[in-house]
């Protein structure tokens, strides 16, 4: 318990000295706010520069599209920000022999990983839900129509903090396995990308992670035990991920 306590302060210290606060901020508070706005402008933009018999050709923007737009943005961006923002959570601290201290110091390998899991993903929950509720208020604000509700918003918070909790933990995993974070975060990145392709397939898709992301961008849905397999695939990954982590630090050579 002691090493979590004082690795857990550690992480928010170095979080706070890296700017790691501020460029997970940019990649979701802030684009939060930006997007519809972004979005709003465009058909303005569009038509100063369409001929006017295509103007018409343009879809009808309303609160649905908005919020779904910005949640599709959010994975597609915000994945970006997170894989190359944590990839060297693990792999720095073995490069440049971070770890020899706390070691020698007593410091138990579950105590450091799990205090890392435990403070990114606070941060990362806490990002996501303010980023879904501000982009909620600035979106009804912003546009008229559609059916989006405040349960909508916060439905999808949940699904996409559970889902990047998941990446959290594969990337962590990663970036034991590399001294370069680089190689980490580029491939958090490309299986990210690379599972939303399954979402096109209906047999298998309820099973596998990123459906979570498909519901959460389901207005009309809600919570329904189509996604229990993807919850229970998540979590089930997270606690493997955490415990191969530690497994790992166990093995490696940390002088």
């Amino acid at each position: 318990m002691q090493t979590f306590r004082q690795y857990f302060k550690k992480e928010a210290l170095e979080a706070l000295r890296t700017n790691k606060y501020i460029i997970l901020f940019v990649g979701t508070i802030f684009w939060a706010l930006m997007d519809p706005l972004l979005l709003k402008l465009l058909p303005m933009i569009l038509e100063s520069s369409l001929p006017v018999d295509m103007t018409a050709l343009l879809p009808e923007l309303n609160r649905d599209t908005a919020f779904v737009n910005f949640a599709g943005d959010l994975f597609e961006i915000g994945t970006l920000f997170f894989g190359f923002t944590l990839m060297g959570l693990v792999s720095s601290e073995i490069r440049f022999k971070r770890l020899v201290f706390p070691r020698v110091s007593g410091a138990g390998f579950g105590g450091i990983v799990l205090a890392k899991y435990i403070h990114y993903a606070a941060v990362l929950i806490v990002f996501i839900f303010t980023a879904f509720m501000t982009n909620y208020f600035y979106t009804i604000g912003l546009f008229d129509g559609g059916f989006l509700s405040i349960e909508a918003a916060v439905r999808a918070a949940v699904l996409y903090s559970l889902y990047y909790c998941l990446l959290l933990a594969i990337l962590i995993l990663l970036s034991s396995l590399f001294k370069r974070g680089l190689f980490a975060g580029i491939i958090i990145i490309v299986f990210a990308y690379t599972m939303s392709i399954f979402n096109q397939f209906a047999g298998i898709r309820q099973y596998l992670p990123n459906y979570l992301l498909l519901k959460a961008q389901d207005i009309h849905g809600g919570f329904d035990g189509t996604l229990i397999p993807a919850i229970l695939v998540s979590a089930s990954l997270i606690a493997i991920s955490i415990v191969l982590t530690v497994y790992r630090m166990r093995k490696i050579d940390i002088a």
